[in-house]
């Protein structure tokens, strides 16, 4: 065997043992830390999506492209007074994804929200958010 065949049976095989080792049930388990960690950051914040406009008003991209499962979205706003978004998106992907629990935290300087999308939505797509200062 060459070195590169070798580093991806070893690869394989210690993927295997982590899998192996995650259904062992102790807490104690690198593997099932590694799990753990694993699931928490794909629903976990990426860092904020910047709103660009003005204090009065900005819109923000929210990416879709390949889905989203209960992932935490934070978008930092240019103000500190701005009402709830208006939404845009390509109409065939009307009600493919779902925007829940939304708030606006730090003072009202970021808005976040939980989005779920259908992985079938392409690289690409986003759905804008539009915010104004409220009157």
């Amino acid at each position: 065997m060459n070195r590169p065949a070798i580093l991806t049976a070893l690869a394989v095989g210690a993927a295997a043992a982590t899998l192996a080792l995650a259904g062992c049930g102790s807490s104690d388990d690198a593997a099932t830390t590694a799990a753990s960690t694993t699931a928490t950051t794909s629903t976990s914040a990426a860092a904020p999506i910047e709103c660009v406009g003005s204090e009065q008003t900005c819109t923000a991209k929210v990416p879709l492209g390949g889905g989203a499962a209960a992932r935490t979205v934070q978008i930092a706003l240019t103000g500190t007074n701005m009402g709830e978004p208006t939404t845009t998106v390509a109409p065939e992907y009307e009600g493919a994804y779902n925007i829940t629990n939304t708030a606006f935290t730090t003072g009202g300087s970021v808005y976040e929200f939980m989005l779920d999308a259908v992985e079938s939505i392409p690289d690409g797509v986003d759905l804008e958010m539009t915010f104004t200062q409220k009157m």
